[in-house]
């Protein structure tokens, strides 16, 4: 009997080491497996089940494990297709009255549809769309003005949404232009077509909600402010929500409450910077580098009337994120001509390409695409056109172009091009073959 018993226990200890020789003699260089490689790996465990061994009479009771043969289960861990977007981007929306007497019809109403047409595929093309609109939508009985006070008809939101625009930032220098009824009747306009709004607000319960955006899966919060008000003031009782003011703390703020309500990716409209200046000066570098270390991933920039550089920020919080500011995005339309300012006749859509890859999301690069804003003479009152600049394509309008327009719009793509090309950091053209051109 005890010889029995010897063996009994030698056979035991040897399956024991049999189980076990594999992690006992893991191959050194595997211990660099990466724990994405484990967490895809696909485990094959044979089920080992725990039987009693039935003894002879006057032996001691044991237990021993005995292995028993299956057919193997298998557990494969997977992880979910990655998901991008684009988000389009377009800078001031700038109605002068010269604009509003070019789309006057006969019959007293605007059509405006003509000026974005030429430029409407290119919006569409986008999963998203954001323009700055610096005018009000404060009624025919305020009167339709431009410049300093800017009031256009209704038939501008309208026209904006059927262009491809989805949302549209109201805080700008020009908020208080009409007073408060102005920012409280443009946004029931805005909310009357469809386009969703952030900057303004009627209520501090509008202020306190922060806009975040599903877009194709890809949860975007927007966040909009503006550094002046033209020297006018939101009304005392309305001052806490009315107009949201660039304040670093609040953006920050902000940019928080966006991902508490579940923003993947946080985007700010800025309203800031100098007017007509080619290049943003050092404060507002260090100004837009001090935002994006606070919660925001992109910026988007207004207010100068012209097209400024597009900077790659690689900054570091608790992970590397890849972050992007475009000064200023220049005009989408206004009357400002080259010859008045130099270079205002000319504005870029900006295309910021977004990815969600399991638990991250971030920005891979951003595309652009020049615009010259046409303004033909071969009729009273004079016509205004949005013309995408791309070399080698005829832009699709219903008005001539001048010797004077193929030169602007030369002179746009090589200005622009000089002035964004950065493939290094991932800015570049928008590739015609994107859009099937």
């Amino acid at each position: 009997m005890p010889v029995r018993n010897a063996l009994k226990a030698i056979g035991a200890a040897l399956a024991v080491i049999a189980f076990c020789a594999p992690l006992i003699f893991w191959p050194a260089d595997d211990a660099g497996t990466t724990p994405t490689e484990l967490a895809q790996a696909t485990v094959t465990v044979p089920p080992v089940v725990m039987v009693a061994t039935t003894l002879a009479p006057g032996e001691t009771t044991t237990t021993s494990t005995t292995e028993v043969v299956a057919e193997p289960t298998s557990t494969t861990t997977t992880t979910e297709a990655p998901i991008s977007i684009t988000i389009a981007a377009v800078g001031d929306i700038l109605p002068h009255e010269s604009i509003l007497d070019s789309v006057r019809t006969e019959n007293g109403w605007y059509n405006f549809w003509p000026i974005f047409d030429p430029v409407a595929p290119y919006l569409r093309y986008a999963d998203y769309a954001v323009g700055n609109l610096e005018t009000r939508l404060a009624g025919e009985q305020a009167g339709y003005t431009g410049y300093p006070l800017f009031n256009s008809p209704d038939e501008l939101a309208g026209v904006l949404r059927s262009a491809g625009l989805d949302l549209m930032a109201t805080a700008n220098n020009h908020s208080m232009d009409m007073g408060w009824d102005g920012i409280v009747r443009t946004l029931d306009e805005l909310d009357d077509v469809g386009l969703a709004h952030v900057g303004t607000n009627r209520s501090a319960a509008e202020r306190a909600t922060p806009l975040v955006v599903d877009i194709n899966g890809i949860d975007v919060g927007f966040l909009n402010y503006t550094e002046y008000l033209n020297g006018l003031s939101v009304p005392q009782e309305h001052e806490a929500y009315g107009v949201n003011m660039l304040d670093i703390d609040k953006v920050t703020e902000d940019a928080a409450l966006a991902r508490m309500y579940g923003a993947d990716i946080v985007v700010a409209l800025l309203h800031y910077g100098d007017e007509y200046a080619r290049e943003e000066d050092a404060a507002r570098q260090a100004l837009s580098q001090e935002i994006l270390s606070r919660g925001v991933d992109v910026i988007l920039g207004a207010h100068p009337h012209v097209v400024q550089p597009i900077d790659h920020v690689l900054s570091r919080s608790w992970k590397f994120s890849d972050k992007y500011v475009a000064y200023s995005l220049g005009n989408f339309i206004s009357a400002q001509r080259n010859t008045y300012k130099e270079f205002t006749d000319e504005g870029v859509i900006a295309y910021i390409h977004v990815t969600k890859s399991d638990l991250r999301t971030y920005v891979t690069g951003v595309s652009y695409l020049p615009l010259y804003v046409q303004r033909s003479t071969e009729q009273s009152p004079a016509r205004y056109r949005i013309l995408p600049v791309l070399p080698g394509l005829e832009p699709n309008t219903d008005t001539a172009l001048s010797n004077y327009d193929e030169e602007r719009m030369s002179v746009v793509w090589e200005d622009l091009r000089g002035l964004l090309y950065k493939p290094d950091e991932r800015i570049t053209p928008l590739d015609p073959k994107d859009l099937g051109l």
